[in-house]
């Protein structure tokens, strides 16, 4: 069984201990051994070690949020400290156009990330991006929406992995595309063949050169310190060993009060800023899930955070209310791009509330428990058959599966006396140990909590105390 800490005690230290169990994972006969659940308070944060080093707190000094002041609300990042040089084309940014929605990242993966923002000014988003904030060169145009106005939705592809590149989104014109409108489907970031970022550099000023749009001379612009973010791709599916990966799995965050800032910001004090993807565990914008609660209680607040690393979202019953879940439809589906094509790892799940992912050779699946999950969506059950199968086949080092509803729970929701909880349990934890998933993470009940290592376990909680086996392991 695979194990991050104990309840109660602090996560600092665990290193020696992890790393004992690790290898004892690895010899055991069975990776399907055992279930983990963790529930999040609103105002509670974890930080999921997958694996482990033997320490914590800031990882990568280049990184780290520096803080000012001792309450850790007055903070700055290190990376875009000083001006940035990127393609004329994204001349337009920042202030210059309002942005007032992100920009914030979505379905990351190996190779590819989409920048999702929405902007005061109208017109053509763009995003000009390189492994340098000296020469954010290469360039990828709105994607899906071209032209959409004032929300944008671009997908930048063929991306190195484990790679750090910097961007910056902007608002540009038809006049000022109209150029290079004919040699798009050949542009890197717009359909085709993606090429190499000096190549379709290259390309396009060569391209606007020869129209006379004025930027002969002159291929890249200031970008003011501040207006810039980095990332970092994931590394390669099941090929690339990576760190210890750091996840942020925040659930019932929705509030948007002090409380929510007080958490992210020792969320920030402790790991530096360095992590490398976010699980958004349901009810991110209390109390409907309204297009004004998510940018109140979610973009406003996590601002700098979404901008630099993804988030992947699973939706709960105070994200329901404005959404419809079976018709994709509502503020839920207009805000998030969670990876359904398949792109970013696992079985295409082509659906939006329901889908997989991988970092490196941890397989993540996010199941929406709120809806098709608890009236028996036959589609869903078989697409999570479908990918789960071929994730214990694949050889994963870890299979993590995450939903709002907590199969068991003794928190602000008890599992043994409500429905959606209890049918949970019997409906998706069999399956999950069917196939060896390693770790489950939930929200809903506000409280923070960990499971025994459970294997067997779908009924009444009385049953651990009548069949004791189903206990693998025990919190001493």
């Amino acid at each position: 069984p695979k194990v991050a800490a104990r309840p109660g005690e602090s996560t600092e230290g665990q290193g020696g201990r992890s790393e004992k169990m690790a290898s004892e994972s690895a010899r055991a006969p069975s990776r399907a051994a055992a279930l983990g659940l963790v529930g999040l308070l609103f105002c509670a944060m974890a930080a999921l070690r997958v694996c482990a080093d033997g320490t914590l707190g800031p990882r990568d000094l280049k990184k780290a949020k520096l803080v000012k002041g001792g309450d850790g609300s007055d903070y700055y990042y290190a990376d875009n400290l000083a001006p940035g040089f990127a393609s004329e084309l994204c001349k337009d940014h920042g202030s210059a156009i309002g942005v007032f929605r992100g920009p914030y990242l979505q379905a990351g993966g190996h190779d590819r990330v989409i920048v999702r923002w929405s902007s005061e000014a109208q017109g053509f988003g763009v995003v000009c991006y390189g492994t340098s904030p000296g020469n954010m060169a290469s360039v990828a145009f709105d994607e899906e929406s071209f032209p959409r106005g004032t929300e944008h939705s671009v997908s930048i592809s063929g991306l190195l992995p484990s790679t750090e590149y910097y961007y910056v989104v902007a608002v540009t014109s038809a006049e000022r595309l109209a150029p290079v409108e004919k040699e798009v489907e050949a542009f890197s970031g717009w359909g085709g063949s993606p090429r190499a970022e000096e190549d379709s550099w290259s390309f396009l000023v060569e391209e606007v050169e020869e129209a006379g749009t004025g930027l002969e001379g002159s291929s890249l612009g200031i970008v003011s310190p501040g207006a810039y973010h980095s990332f970092s791709t994931f590394p390669r599916p099941l090929r690339d060993s990576p760190p210890p990966v750091r996840v942020w799995a925040i659930g019932d965050s929705g509030m948007g009060d002090n409380n929510a800032r007080r958490v992210r910001d020792a969320f920030l004090n402790f790991t530096g800023g360095d992590w490398d993807l976010t699980l958004g565990l349901g009810d991110l914008a209390y109390g409907s899930g309204r297009e004004y609660e998510y940018q109140r209680n979610l973009f406003d607040v996590y601002q700098e955070q979404n901008a630099r690393i993804p988030i992947f979202t699973t939706p709960g019953n105070h994200d329901r209310p404005t959404s419809d879940m079976w018709k994709q439809t509502g503020p839920y589906f207009d805000l998030f791009t969670n990876p359904g094509d398949g792109n970013s790892g696992g079985v295409a799940s082509n659906h939006k509330s329901y889908y997989s992912f991988d970092y490196g050779k941890v397989h993540f699946v996010s199941v929406d428990s709120q809806e098709l999950g608890l009236h028996d969506d036959p589609t869903l059950y078989a697409w999570l058959e479908r990918d789960l199968e071929a994730a214990s086949k694949a050889g994963y080092d870890w299979i993590v599966a995450y939903h709002h509803q907590p199969p068991y729970s003794k928190g602000s929701h008890d599992s043994d006396r409500e429905y959606e909880c209890y049918k949970l349990r019997s409906n998706l934890v069999p399956t999950f140990e069917k196939y060896g998933v390693d770790l489950v993470l939930a929200g809903h009940s506000h409280s923070y909590e960990r499971s025994h290592l459970l294997n067997g376990h779908f009924g009444h909680s009385s049953e651990v105390n009548k069949n004791p086996r189903v206990v693998k392991a025990r919190w001493s």
